[in-house]
């Protein structure tokens, strides 16, 4: 059933490009000819765009080609088509869904002028040029609440882009208002992985967790999902997962939530963010979840021998050690990971062999006291008198036994 699911998808979006393209408007100077309104061909758009969500690739190649179609057509339709609020709004949503800014500029110099707030045509064409602060200024006084959710849901998405650097709480409220306006859509899943980023930059561990696993159980198969991986992969790094065991603990089922190929990676990372930190209770469970997910003689397996070998410089563990290091191919490490390979074995040989003190220095293992002068010069004690007389008696008894013998 698993190996029908993709060819099932691509049916159903093979199946939709058709109606589309069956239904699509004839467009002369007279206008629409069958009737069909910008409106219900942003209807289609967004069902595509929630396969696309789902991971269907032919969705998304058909998605290219509607809002192509959408460009021309929509430039051909007469003024009056866009004094239909509902049409007026799809001309914003196909601006903000990909469409070419110039059907909007066109509509911009309308009389009279299309039924939709100007703000809404300005900031849409200001996102998509680039222009942040008039992006900010032009939907300030607009609340994404307040339109149809279609538009709604575009609105707040836009908003909180431009929100994100200087006020990152008010962005992920605004990404919330996203997803909930416009459920099981592209812009759920797009504002799903923009929250999940912003909830790492805000440190706020409980919400990064909530929401990747809503992202992992929603839209793990999303056409966007590797972006979501990126993402994901930079949070753990900021949230500082790899040089706390107490956070580590709370990821660990968290990742098994992903799929081999990333919960490999993801531990990797964390082992070796965990190494150079000197948590080595982590480098040692995340190469131990990592190692058998690895194939072996890859540049991947290496590096998590690597580390894990990083981890275990306890006595006990010094032969094991020392055997992971030796099947270890060094031709497949970059050469600041040769550097680390060599001090991990300079660690594990003084282990191994009990190093030479320092001069003038007593040591008990690696603890080493350097003896002061005593500030006493009447420094021998009785005892230590009584002790040296001893010694030299018996040094004495000694020589003359081999005397004796010879």
């Amino acid at each position: 059933m698993d190996l029908l699911k993709p060819m099932l998808l691509g049916l159903k979006s093979l199946v939709s490009a058709l109606i589309l393209f069956a239904l699509a408007p004839s467009v002369t100077a007279q206008g629409v000819v069958n009737g069909t309104e910008p409106y219900e061909m942003v209807r289609t758009l967004q069902s595509l765009q929630s396969q696309v969500a789902q991971g269907n690739s032919h969705a998304l190649a058909a998605q290219r080609a509607l809002l192509l179609k959408m460009d021309d057509d929509f430039l051909l339709m007469p003024i009056d088509t866009w004094q239909d609020p509902r049409n007026a709004r799809a001309a914003v949503i196909h601006l903000l869904s990909g469409g070419h800014p110039k059907v909007i500029r066109v509509l911009q110099e309308m009389e009279p002028a299309p039924a939709i707030d100007p703000r809404l045509m300005d900031g849409a064409l200001a996102y998509v040029e680039g222009r942040e602060q008039d992006v900010a200024e032009s939907l300030k006084d607009i609340d994404p609440k307040t339109l149809a959710p279609n538009l709604g849901g575009h609105v707040a998405l836009i908003k909180a882009a431009v929100t994100l650097r200087t006020d990152p709480a008010q962005a992920l409220e605004l990404l919330a208002v996203a997803r909930l306006l416009m459920p099981g859509s592209l812009v759920e899943e797009a504002a799903l992985r923009r929250e999940i980023f912003v909830a790492g930059t805000l440190d706020d561990v409980e919400k990064f967790q909530s929401l990747s696993i809503r992202y992992l159980r929603r839209f793990r198969d999303s056409v966007y999902a590797g972006d979501f991986r990126r993402r994901f992969a930079l949070a753990i790094d900021a949230l500082g997962f790899g040089k706390s065991p107490e956070k580590f603990a709370l990821l660990e089922s968290l990742i098994a939530e992903f799929d081999n190929d990333t919960q490999r990676s993801l531990y990797l990372r964390l082992a070796r963010t965990a190494l150079l930190s000197g948590n080595l209770g982590i480098v040692e469970k995340a190469t131990r979840e990592a190692m058998p997910l690895a194939m072996g003689g890859t540049r991947e397996s290496e590096l998590l021998k690597l580390y894990r070998a990083g981890a275990l410089i306890e006595i006990e563990d010094i032969k094991k050690t020392r055997d992971l290091l030796w099947s270890i191919n060094k031709d497949l490490l970059s050469a600041s990971e040769q550097k680390l390979m060599a001090a991990i074995f300079s660690v594990v040989n003084n282990v191994r062999h009990f190093p030479d003190p320092p001069r003038n220095v007593i040591g008990d293992f690696e603890i080493y006291l350097r003896m002061e002068d005593p500030q006493d010069t009447n420094w021998i004690t009785p005892v230590m008198g009584d002790a040296e007389s001893i010694l030299r008696s018996s040094e004495k008894l000694m020589n003359r036994m081999g005397d004796n013998n010879q």
